[in-house]
C-alpha cells in the first residue's frame, strides 16, 4: 500500500528501485508472477534511465532468481550465466555464483555447484572479512545444504560450525540468517546416516535424530516470532512474522519429520495411533491452510497454477498420513482430512474463481465495479494477444513487445487495486470469498443420489513409492483404498494413450492392438476391478488426477480377448459396454456447477466455419493451413433438424459473433479447428471464420485465456474439434486443454475430444448424441 502511494512521487527514473521493491513484496506473498512482473518493469525503467550497468545486472539477478523458484531452470541458468561475468556490484557477483551453484544442484552436475559454492565463499571471505561478516555466515549455511545433499556430512558440520560462530558474534543477531541456521541444523539431523545393522539400535538411533531435527527446526520457526504452538491462521495475529514464507517452510518439514517418526513407530506393528502421527496430520493440516490462504489473496489464473504446481506435495503428504490414521482408528474424521486436501489437489484455480464469482453475485458490490473488474480481465487478454502475435513474428519489435508489456502491467495493476477495493470497503464479499467453501464428504453423500457413485483418485508419483488412492463416495457410505503402485502404470497411459491418439489408425500393426489389449486391461484391474460390486448398474462419477486425465476409462476392456488371433475393435469387451461414466474435475466442482442457474428450454447455438483453400493462420512463430472441414457444415444442417438450433456458418461463424451470441443460449456448439499450445496453454485457439482484422478480438482466433474472460449462462458446450480435451498437464490443476477455458467461464458439462477425429466420423457421432440428448 505505502509503495504504491510512494510510487506517485518517484521520478520515472527511479522507479526502478522502487518496482524491485515491490516485486520482493509480492515474491514474499507467494505471488510469484506478480514479482516476476514487477521485477521485469523494474529491468525495462532501469535500462531507460541509462542507469550503469551494475544496477541492470542486480535486477536481472531477482529476474534469474525467481524464474529459478518457479521451476524455470534453463532459463534461469541462461540469465545467471549471461550476468556473471558483467560489470558487478560484489554482494551480487556472490549471489549470481550461489543461485548458478544452486541451479547446477537441481540438474545434479554437482561438480559444477561444488565450484560456484566455493567462489562465493572465497570472494565473500575476501570482500567481507572482519567488516559484515554475515553475509560470509550465509555462504557457508548455503554450503552446508549441498554438502548434505551429497552425503558429505563432516563437511557439512564443519561449514555449519563455521557460520554459527560468526552468527554469534554479529550484533544485533539477525534473525533471518540465525534461522536459516537452525533451518539446515534441522536438515543435517534429518538427513545425518545411521550406521548400523541392528534394527533397535537403528530405530532409537533415527528417532533421536529426527526429534532433534524437530527441536531445530522449531528454534527456527521462533526465530521468526512465529508461535510454535500455533494450529490455525487466528494463532497468529498479534505476531509481526519475519517471513511467512520460510515459515511454511519450516512447518512443512517438521511435517515431513513427524511423518517418518510414525513410520518408525509402525515397524513396531503398533495399533494405536502414534503421537507422532496425529503431530504430522495437525501440522500438515496447518500448512495446508496457509497455502490456501496465500492462493486465494492471488487475483490471476497464472500467479494460482504457479503456487498449485510448487505446493502441492504438501496435500499428497496430508492424505498419506490421514490414510495410515484411518487404517488404525477407522476415525471418519480422518477420511474427512484426506477428502479435502485431495479436493485441493484438483482444479484449484477453476474452484476458486467461481466461488469469487459467487460471492460477487451473493454480495453488496455493484455491478459496475464487477464489470470493471472484467474489462481489465479483457484488456489484460487483449494485450498478451499481441504480445504472443509479435514474439512469433520472424523479425519482433522490441518497441512494440515493451509497449504491450507496459499495457499488461498497468492493467494489472488496476485489477490488483480493484481487488483490495472490493475487499476492504465490502465486507460481505471479503467474508464469502476468504470462506471455507468446500462441501465435507458429507454434504456431498447427501447431494449424491441412490443410483450414482464417485470413484475419485489422487495419483502420487512423486515419491520413491508411488501410490494410488481411490475414494468411493456412495450415499450410504465411503471407503478410501491404497494401492501401492510401480512404474509400469505411467507405461500403461501412455500406451493406450499413443494407440489412442495416433492419427496413422488405418496402418495399425495387431501387435500394437495386443499392445493395447493388454494395457486395457491391466489398468481396468487397477482401476475399476477392486470397486465393481459398488459401481455394477450405478453412474459412475469418475474423478482423475494426473496422467489419469489423458485416458477415457470408457475404453479400457473388462476381458482379454484372444490375442493369438488378429484383434476385432468392434467386439472388444469395452467399460462402456458395461458401466455409465462421467467425468468431473473435482468432486466440489461438480457440484458447485450443478447449483449454477438452469434454462427449461434447450437452445443450442452451432458455429460451422466455411474455410477457403489457402486459408491460413500465423500461430507463434508457425504458419499453419486451415484445410477445409466438409463434414461440419453437414453436421450442424443435421443437429438443426433434430433440436432448436441457431446455425451460423461461413462469413457468420465469426469470433465477433461468439463473442456477442455465446452467453445466451443453453448449449453451445463449435465445429471447427483447434489448436493446441502445449508450451503456453493459454494460447491454445479455436479458428473461427479468419477476417483481416488485427484486433485480437475479432481476428477469428479465440483463445483459451480470452474464453476465461466470458461470461456464459450454457449448461453445456459441445466442443467438436480435434483434441480440444488435450494439452499440458500442471499438478494441482489437471490437463491445461481448451475445455478447461469453458469451465473456468462457468459452463459445467462440456464435450471434448482427446485425439484427432475424422470429419465424416465427426459428424455421424454428433448426430447420434444429438438424437440420444433429445
Amino acid at each position: 500500500k505505502f509503495y504504491f502511494l510512494a510510487e506517485k512521487n518517484y521520478r520515472p527514473d527511479q522507479k526502478y528501485k522502487l518496482y524491485s521493491n515491490i516485486g520482493s513484496v509480492y515474491r514474499s506473498k507467494l505471488n510469484y508472477v506478480n514479482a516476476l512482473q514487477y521485477y521485469e518493469k523494474a529491468l525495462e525503467s532501469a535500462i531507460k534511465a541509462n542507469l550503469p550497468v551494475e544496477d541492470i545486472t542486480t535486477i536481472n539477478y531477482n529476474i534469474a532468481e525467481i524464474n529459478f523458484v518457479i521451476k524455470q531452470d534453463d532459463k534461469a541458468l541462461a540469465i545467471a550465466k549471461r550476468n556473471i561475468d558483467q560489470p558487478i556490484y560484489v554482494e551480487d557477483k556472490i549471489l549470481l555464483f550461489e543461485l548458478l551453484a544452486s541451479i547446477y544442484q537441481v540438474k545434479k552436475e554437482f561438480k559444477q555447484a561444488k565450484a560456484n559454492y566455493q567462489k562465493a565463499i572465497d570472494l565473500t571471505e575476501k570482500t567481507y572479512k572482519g567488516v559484515n561478516e554475515i553475509n560470509i555466515a550465509i555462504a557457508y549455511l548455503n554450503y552446508s545444504v549441498f554438502l548434505v545433499s551429497i552425503n558429505q556430512y563432516d563437511n557439512a558440520e564443519d561449514a555449519l560450525n563455521k557460520a554459527y560462530e560468526i552468527i554469534q558474534k554479529t550484533k544485533p543477531v539477525n534473525n533471518q540468517v540465525l534461522s536459516d541456521y537452525y533451518k539446515f541444523k534441522g536438515y543435517f539431523a534429518n538427513n545425518k546416516a545411521v550406521e548400523t545393522t541392528e534394527i533397535e539400535s537403528f530405530k532409537k538411533q533415527k528417532r533421536k535424530n529426527l526429534n532433534e531435527a524437530i527441536d531445530w527446526y522449531k528454534k527456527g520457526l521462533i526465530t521468526l516470532n512465529f508461535p510454535v504452538t500455533a494450529t490455525s491462521e487466528s494463532d497468529l495475529l498479534n505476531h509481526e512474522i519475519i517471513s511467512l514464507t520460510d515459515c511454511i517452510i519450516l512447518l512443512k518439514q517438521i511435517g515431513d519429520v513427524y511423518s517418518e517418526l510414525s513410520d518408525i513407530d509402525r515397524l513396531n506393528e503398533n495399533p494405536v495411533l502414534s503421537e507422532s502421527l496425529g503431530n504430522a496430520i495437525k501440522t500438515y493440516q496447518f500448512v495446508g491452510s496457509l497455502i490456501q490462504k496465500s492462493r486465494k489473496e492471488l487475483s490471476d489464473d497464472a500467479s494460482k497454477l504457479q503456487l498449485s504446481e510448487l505446493l502441492n506435495s504438501t496435500f499428497y503428504k496430508i492424505i498419506n498420513s490421514s490414510n495410515k490414521a484411518y487404517e488404525i482408528t477407522g476415525e471418519k474424521k480422518y477420511l474427512e482430512i484426506a477428502f479435502q486436501n485431495a479436493e485441493q489437489l484438483k482444479s484449484t484455480s477453476v474452484f476458486d474463481k467461481i466461488s469469487d464469482q459467487l460471492a460477487a453475485e451473493n454480495s453488496l458490490i455493484p455491478d459496475s465495479i464487477i464489470e470493471l473488474e472484467r474489462k481489465y480481465n479483457s484488456i489484460i487478454s487483449f494485450y498478451n494477444d499481441k504480445l504472443f502475435e509479435e514474439k512469433g513474428n520472424s523479425n519482433p519489435s522490441d518497441s512494440l513487445i515493451g509497449f504491450y508489456n507496459s499495457q499488461i502491467f498497468e492493467a494489472t495493476r488496476k485489477r490488483e487495486d480493484l481487488s483490495q477495493f472490493m475487499e476492504s470497503e465490502y465486507k460481505d464479499y471479503y467474508d464469502l470469498k476468504y470462506s471455507n467453501s468446500t462441501q465435507s464428504l458429507f454434504e456431498i453423500q447427501q447431494k449424491l443420489k441412490e443410483d450414482q457413485v464417485i470413484l475419485n483418485y489422487v495419483l502420487n508419483d512423486n515419491d520413491s513409492i508411488n501410490e494410488l488412492y481411490t475414494f468411493v463416495i456412495r450415499k450410504s457410505k465411503v471407503n478410501l483404498i491404497k494401492q501401492v503402485i510401480d512404474n509400469k502404470l505411467n507405461t500403461e497411459i501412455q500406451t493406450i494413450f499413443n494407440f489412442l491418439s495416433n492419427s496413422e489408425f488405418m496402418f495399425t500393426k495387431n501387435i500394437d492392438s495386443k499392445n493395447y489389449c493388454l494395457s486395457a486391461y491391466n489398468l481396468y484391474s487397477l482401476l475399476i476391478k477392486p470397486f465393481q460390486e459398488e459401481i455394477i448398474n450405478k453412474k459412475v462419477i469418475i474423478i482423475p488426477d494426473g496422467k489419469l486425465s489423458y485416458i477415457p476409462l470408457d475404453a479400457l476392456i473388462f476381458e482379454l480377448p484372444d490375442t493369438l488371433k488378429p484383434i476385432e475393435f468392434n467386439n472388444l469387451n469395452y467399460l462402456i459396454r458395461k458401466y455409465s461414466f462421467n467425468y468431473a474435475n473435482s468432486a466440489n466442482l461438480y457440484f458447485k456447477q450443478l447449483n449454477t442457474r438452469k434454462k427449461h428450454n434447450i437452445k443450442v447455438i452451432a458455429f460451422a466455419p466455411n474455410y477457403k483453400n489457402g486459408d491460413t493462420i500465423n500461430y507463434g512463430n508457425q504458419k499453419l493451413a486451415l484445410l477445409p472441414l466438409k463434414g461440419i457444415q453437414k453436421e450442424v444442417t443435421q443437429i438443426e433438424k433434430i433440436v432448436n438450433t441457431t446455425v451460423l456458418t461461413g462469413n457468420e461463424a465469426s469470433e465477433e459473433n461468439f463473442r456477442k451470441m455465446a452467453g445466451k443460449f443453453d448449449i453451445l456448439h463449435l465445429s471447427m479447428h483447434a489448436f493446441v499450445n502445449d508450451s503456453l496453454p493459454a494460447f491454445s485457439s479455436f479458428a473461427f471464420t479468419q477476417t483481416k482484422s488485427e484486433d485480437p478480438l475479432s481476428n477469428g482466433l479465440l483463445n483459451t485465456m480470452d474464453i476465461y474472460n466470458l461470461k456464459l449462462n450454457a449448461r453445456m458446450t459441445v466442443l467438436s474439434a480435434c483434441n480440444t480435451g488435450t494439452g499440458q498437464l500442471k499438478k494441482g490443476e489437471g490437463i491445461m486443454s481448451l475445455a478447461r477455458g469453458f469451465l473456468y467461464a462457468g459452463c459445467p458439462s462440456i464435450i471434448m475430444s482427446l485425439w484427432e477425429v475424422e470429419d465424416e466420423s465427426g459428424t455421424k457421432i454428433m448426430t447420434s448424441f444429438y438424437k440420444n440428448l433429445k
